[in-house]
């Protein structure tokens, strides 16, 4: 299932299923967040340089410590930037398991089962590589 916020679609896979397949779960934004804010402005700066003309596939990892506010920074960012962003994915990468589950989760969004995905996390990750507009994966 996914949210239409005006033009951003936001696709959340976890690790909780129902009868009819993986029901989406994203991490509440915390309204105490504070701060980060050179870390956010450096992730925008990475991921919308002016002066970067080729449009190429961009990766980053955040990584820390558990309680220091990675999900909060992520969430923020695409908060902050989801006008440039017509997709989100939020895969729950606390396993292998939860990864495999969300990539066969996105198999099952409509526009991937029009592609004719095979349901496997392989071709779930070759339907995302293969999308023309802007989106992002958490």
């Amino acid at each position: 299932d996914s949210a239409d916020l005006g033009q951003m679609h936001i696709n959340n896979y976890g690790n909780r299923t129902t009868s009819d397949g993986v029901v989406p779960l994203v991490p509440n934004p915390s309204n105490r967040f504070t701060g980060r804010t050179e870390v956010i402005a450096k992730l925008k700066r990475y991921f919308f340089n002016p002066n970067d003309s080729a449009q190429k596939r961009k990766f980053f990892l955040l990584h820390g410590m558990g309680g220091i506010g990675k999900t909060q920074i992520c969430l923020k960012l695409v908060e902050e930037m989801s006008g440039h962003f017509s997709t989100v994915f939020w895969i729950d990468a606390s396993s292998v398991g939860t990864i495999t589950q969300g990539l066969k989760g996105i198999c099952n969004l409509p526009a991937a089962w029009s592609s004719g995905l095979g349901g496997s996390p392989e071709s779930a990750l070759h339907w995302i590589g293969s999308l023309k507009e802007n989106y992002v994966m958490v």
